[in-house]
């Protein structure tokens, strides 16, 4: 965060951005347990409203201000709406342009096995409107949807149906794609985290949580990016299948990242992670404060 602005970039100095600030903020209310100080509140509802100031009148939130399209930060502002209460305009708005048809690259499923290795046919969210759907932004949508009592909608079970079918068999996400023309992609932390935490948000416990699990602990200690181990770790907490080592994990890859200019995401997503045995991102919202 810059002196006396409400919000967060992805580097110092850079341009202010949803997704780093919605971050930084629960992963600060994540620090501060059940009774957050007055001060930390107001900073955060201070993020929240700028949200609300730039978000567009189809109910989506630009990547930054000066960067319109595509909406795919919208679930992160309504991630951090939810979590403080209040703001019910704004987040029935962004309720409804994520439940919104905005999957334009489906296709029928015709041999596609050996290309992609999953059915291009399930909807799911994409980066950007009118493209193929992938397992993050899908995860985020499903996650903050669930936070608002959305997880019965069609759209959600549809999303939950895409992540399971684009598990891979030994376990863990990869970014989107099973196969690569008949090869199986390696799976990786950061999607992993994050499919695993939308199934924790819908209550989902099918096999392929198990093999993720099983992945991520077997992988995770070698791991010291801040961001996949992040993920990973929350996913983890989600599932009560997190091991004690991981705060010496999650410090020593703050040691990684402390210093540099561009950490803001590192940082919060440490916070995050290691801010309670439940994840932040699931839990009750604060009450206290005011909303707009």
């Amino acid at each position: 965060m810059r002196g006396g602005s409400p919000a967060w970039s992805y580097r110092r100095s850079g341009t202010l951005s949803v997704e780093p600030t919605s971050l930084a903020c629960l992963g600060l209310l994540a620090t501060a347990g059940d009774e957050p100080t007055e001060g930390l509140v107001a900073t955060s509802r201070d993020a929240a409203n700028w949200m609300v100031a730039i978000q567009q009148a189809d109910g989506s939130l630009p990547v930054s201000p000066n960067l319109k399209t595509p909406g795919w930060s919208t679930p992160y502002a309504l991630l951090l709406w939810s979590r403080l209460t209040g703001y019910e305009p704004a987040r029935l708005s962004a309720q409804a342009w994520l439940l919104r048809d905005n999957d334009g690259a489906r296709s029928v499923r015709e041999n596609n096995d050996k290309i992609l290795g999953h059915d291009p046919a399930i909807h799911g969210w994409p980066w950007v409107d009118g493209t193929h759907p992938w397992i993050e932004p899908t995860a985020m949508a499903i996650l903050a949807l669930c936070r608002e009592r959305r997880g019965d909608h069609p759209r959600v079970a549809e999303g939950i149906r895409l992540i399971l079918d684009r598990a891979l068999d030994r376990g863990g996400w990869n970014c989107g794609n099973k196969k690569v023309f008949g090869r199986e992609l390696r799976p990786l932390p950061g999607p992993t985290g994050t499919a695993l935490l939308a199934l924790a948000a819908h209550g989902d416990r099918s096999p392929a949580v198990s093999r993720a699990l099983d992945y991520l602990l077997d992988t995770l200690p070698s791991v010291r990016a801040p961001v996949s181990l992040g993920w990973g770790v929350l996913a983890l907490r989600a599932y009560h299948a997190c091991p004690v080592q991981a705060d010496l994990w999650l410090a020593e890859a703050f040691e990684t990242c402390s210093r540099r200019t561009d950490s803001t995401m590192s940082l919060a997503l440490l916070l995050l992670a290691a801010g309670a045995d439940e994840s932040c991102l699931i839990s009750q919202p604060i009450t206290s404060g005011h909303s707009p």
